[in-house]
């Protein structure tokens, strides 16, 4: 990429896209642009933005917004980002997979002739429609992890990261996320000092790297697996408990591999590493709603040393039980 030249940047339109992003996002380069500017008045401006819808129209409307859309074209594009939309449902995210694959061949010769392309939120969906995420790694909006599993089963997804790049594809988490991947290309486009002054300006911090103390159990698009569902209320109802899955298993009439294998591809987990999460999520939901010590919390949630609660805890959120409670406990309740 040459840094010399001023960036052309594509943000593609699409039915539903998250005007609140489309926005976010021209308004982040235009501070880029802004910020080069007051570092030096003889600079030229960094970046160039265009809207450009994918289903090749001029015009968007979505309520008292009317979006103009040049008319479709990567070629001379030097960045493409896919801003995330208000579809949580199954079939409004399969409607957009559609429209995005239809143009699979323009957005995978863009990628091969090295044009980064973003995605963020759960415009990774579209963006895995294109194939181009296959056997790569990926991060989506933590609430549709489920489903974009069972979407998209050759993508490694990796639900606890907030920005994932590979082979010139980034991936971005939920919602204001798509911050941090503008600062994450403006970096590798303008260097680390560049980057961390536009941290600054936009009052956000690049070092949050995870959306692991954000995420939890529900999701907007529960799996089609009612036995699978049945041992999750069951995991849900018995968290406190010792639970074996030979023992589980065996309650559900179903063998220990045919119970991992069926689990495994519902949720992404096996049964006794879905259970740890639901021993932490009810541990988060403690430590936002009450200040009981941490060693009275365990036997509500199934452990009992303190030390290897801590060390799980850490491990699932990136923070201490301290740290989680000091970011989120509730104090307005009491």
């Amino acid at each position: 990429m040459n840094k010399d030249k001023m960036q052309q940047v594509v943000i593609l339109i699409y039915p539903g896209v998250c005007l609140g992003q489309v926005c976010g996002m021209q308004d982040y380069f235009r501070f880029c642009n802004d910020l080069a500017k007051h570092q030096n008045p003889d600079a030229a401006a960094l970046y160039q933005v265009q809207l450009m819808h994918i289903a090749g129209v001029t015009e968007y409307r979505d309520g008292m917004l009317s979006l103009h859309c040049q008319p479709l074209s990567l070629d001379d594009a030097d960045l493409v980002l896919i801003p995330g939309s208000y579809a949580h449902s199954a079939d409004a995210l399969q409607g957009i997979a559609e429209l995005f694959a239809g143009q699979k061949a323009m957005l995978q010769a863009a990628h091969h002739r090295a044009v980064p392309i973003a995605a963020s939120c759960n415009g990774s969906f579209a963006l895995a429609a294109t194939g181009l995420l296959n056997d790569k790694s990926a991060t989506t909006c933590w609430f549709l992890a489920d489903f974009f599993r069972e979407l998209y089963p050759e993508v490694t997804l990796t639900v606890d990261a907030k920005i994932q790049q590979a082979d010139g594809l980034y991936t971005a988490g939920a919602t204001s996320a798509y911050l941090e991947l503008c600062l994450y290309l403006t970096q590798i486009q303008q260097g680390a000092r560049f980057s961390q002054q536009m941290a600054k300006i936009m009052l956000t911090d690049p070092q949050c790297a995870s959306q692991a103390p954000y995420l939890t159990l529900q999701q907007l698009l529960p799996h089609q697996d009612d036995k699978i569902a049945q041992v999750q209320q069951y995991l849900r109802r018995h968290l406190a408990e010792n639970i074996e899955l030979a023992a589980l298993a065996d309650h559900f009439a179903m063998t220990p591999r045919t119970l991992l294998r069926r689990f495994k591809q519902s949720t992404g987990d096996t049964p006794m590493a879905y259970l740890q999460k639901l021993r932490i999520e009810k541990a988060k939901l403690l430590l936002e709603s009450s200040l009981l010590p941490v060693e009275q919390l365990l036997p509500v949630v199934g452990y009992e040393d303190v030390s290897s609660f801590r060390k799980l805890f850490q491990q699932y959120t990136s923070l201490t039980p301290k740290a989680y409670r000091e970011r989120f406990y509730l104090a307005e309740k009491h």
